[in-house]
């Protein structure tokens, strides 16, 4: 009947991880292919902009550069009734900057102090313009590319500095292919960078375009969409545009539906091959889940008669360990009796001394049988203290708290196990402080939980037999002003680190079948919290374990 059960969970259980995880993905497969869609086209968007956003600081970064080393060699300059010789100065800048046609030093009414060039500017072509007005308005002024006189395209950089209380404007020229070379060199695999100024027209781009109107690019990009990302359908290209800082241009970026969509493709065939992929790893995981379960089942089931069979054991041992306690008590009474007839040949004795008188041998005979006689005292004694320590150890009825002074109770313990702990050849040392200590307890309950930690620590220290002496060490200490703690310390077996949490539950046990029941330590934990107090223990495999007992302690001024 069991094992249909089994097999009928098992059954239902991988048709149901087989059949759960195709109901969402055929919902999803629907919603997240649109989303998906959407995505990617977002994405390229995001691409865009990033990409605009990075190349124009990218570009801005280049004229902070260029307007920077215009206010060092500004602030250099040595202005006195001569005009200052430029050459030098230009080519420094031209060993930095390649692309620096000329420098030129105006004053704010725009006549030339000096000038350092090709020879053909020779004369008077600066001329005032815009960015004369500009740099000495705003201090800095970058101008959109001019065709110049000699018909060359370049555009001028200028820079305004006070020297003597005068103003004067540093302008340098640059040619415009420097921003072609840069945006060449920096566009993405598909993507078309352009660079537009306030009029419209391209001043650089990635395709080599200087000062031209590519309508194409310029229409989608001017319907008042300046610094967005978008989809333009009749250009069938997704464009980025973002205003420079410096000159106030416009950094352009474009890409075109074949490359747009190509990752997209790309994406749609990974997730067949994902979906399909993923079949397959729910089938095996099917397959591996249902074995665990089954696995699981069998463990719970063979755990389940474990149990059943410790509970036997347990009932057994707890009628034995009634019975015990009736033997105890049926045994104590021939014990009173032979007590009494030992003490009435004791009064014998003494009168056959006295009669012996001088009569040597006769004494003699009598000495012995009083040797014999002590011996017979010594081992009713012995049974005495061994049967009213079982009556103590399995006394039923509600807890009797008293006062009990460790120094006193410890001992009579260790009396019941003295023996075992010798026959066990193992070294025991007891140590106690100077102070009295005094508890307010249960003195069977503590004596239950002293005897069976001592016999955990023996049993320990066996399983190590051969390889070390063994010892054993039982201390009583104040812990603080008001506890008490007992230790017992073994140099036993140890217990193994992925055991230590399950020493206090039911039922477990690292004794071999047979040896153990679990139920020590677990009774023991609950008699100690029941006395308000702590049991914990540390231990490392193969060195021995020590366990202790924290309790509340009693002050010298209530005893």
């Amino acid at each position: 009947m069991r094992q249909h059960t089994r097999q009928t969970i098992k059954r239902n259980f991988f048709a149901a991880l087989m059949l759960a995880p195709f109901i969402p993905v055929v919902m999803a497969l629907g919603t997240g292919g649109y989303l998906f869609w959407n995505h990617a086209q977002q994405g390229v968007l995001d691409r865009l902009t990033l990409l605009s956003t990075h190349y124009a600081s990218l570009l801005d970064r280049y004229m902070d550069d260029c307007l920077g080393d215009m206010a060092l060699i500004g602030a250099g300059l040595t202005l006195n009734t001569q005009s200052p010789d430029l050459r030098e100065i230009l080519e420094r800048l031209t060993d930095k900057r390649k692309e620096v046609v000329d420098v030129a030093l105006v004053d704010a009414s725009g006549a030339v102090h000096a000038y350092a060039g090709p020879s053909v500017y020779k004369g008077t072509h600066v001329e005032p313009g815009r960015w004369l007005d500009e740099a000495l308005e705003r201090g800095s002024s970058i101008s959109g590319v001019v065709a110049g006189q000699m018909g060359l395209p370049h555009y001028v950089m200028a820079k305004r500095f006070s020297h003597s209380e005068e103003t004067f404007v540093l302008r340098m020229s640059l040619d415009p292919e420097a921003f072609t070379r840069m945006l060449m060199g920096v566009r993405d695999d598909g993507v078309d960078v352009f660079l537009i100024n306030r009029k419209g027209e391209v001043i650089a781009g990635s395709g080599g375009q200087i000062l031209t109107r590519e309508r194409e690019l310029i229409d989608p990009v001017f319907l008042s969409r300046i610094g967005t990302a978008f989809w333009d359908p009749t250009s069938n290209a997704a464009y980025s545009s973002r205003v420079m800082r410096n000159a106030g241009w416009i950094l352009a970026a474009r890409k075109h539906s074949p490359t747009l969509f190509r990752a997209t493709d790309s994406a749609f065939l990974f997730l067949g091959l994902s979906v399909l992929g993923g079949g397959i790893i729910v089938l095996l995981s099917s397959l591996y889940l249902t074995g665990f379960v089954e696995k699981m089942l069998q463990q719970r089931d063979d755990e389940r008669e474990k149990l059943r069979e410790q509970l036997y054991r347990a009932g057994r041992l707890a009628e034995l360990g009634e019975m015990a306690a009736g033997f105890a008590h049926e045994i104590n009474n021939p014990l009173q009796i032979m007590k009494s007839d030992q003490a009435y040949i004791e009064m014998l004795l003494q009168d056959f001394r006295e009669r012996a008188g001088e009569d040597g041998e006769f004494l003699g005979d009598v000495n012995e049988m009083g040797t014999s006689i002590n011996q017979i005292k010594v081992q009713i004694d012995r049974c005495a203290r061994i049967t009213h320590s079982i009556l103590s150890f399995g006394r039923a009825g509600n807890a009797e708290a008293q006062n009990i002074d460790l120094a006193k109770f410890v001992p009579e313990v260790l009396t019941m196990i003295k023996k075992k702990i010798q026959l066990s050849n193992i070294s025991m040392r007891v140590n106690f402080p100077s102070a009295r200590l005094v508890v307010n307890v249960d003195s069977a309950r503590l004596q239950q939980v002293l005897l069976n930690l001592l016999n955990n620590a023996i049993y320990a220290i066996g399983e190590v037999a051969g390889t070390r002496p063994g010892e054993i060490e039982l201390s009583c200490a104040a812990e603080s002003p008001g506890k008490v703690r007992i230790s017992i310390r073994d140099n036993g077996l140890g217990i193994a680190e992925d055991q230590q949490h399950l020493i206090f539950t039911p039922f477990f046990t690292t004794k071999p079948a047979g040896s153990g029941t679990g139920l020590g330590l677990s009774v023991c934990h609950g008699i100690v919290d029941s006395m308000k107090g702590v049991l914990d223990f540390t231990s490392v495999k193969g060195q021995g374990s020590t366990f202790f007992l924290i309790l509340p302690r009693v002050s010298s001024s209530s005893t």
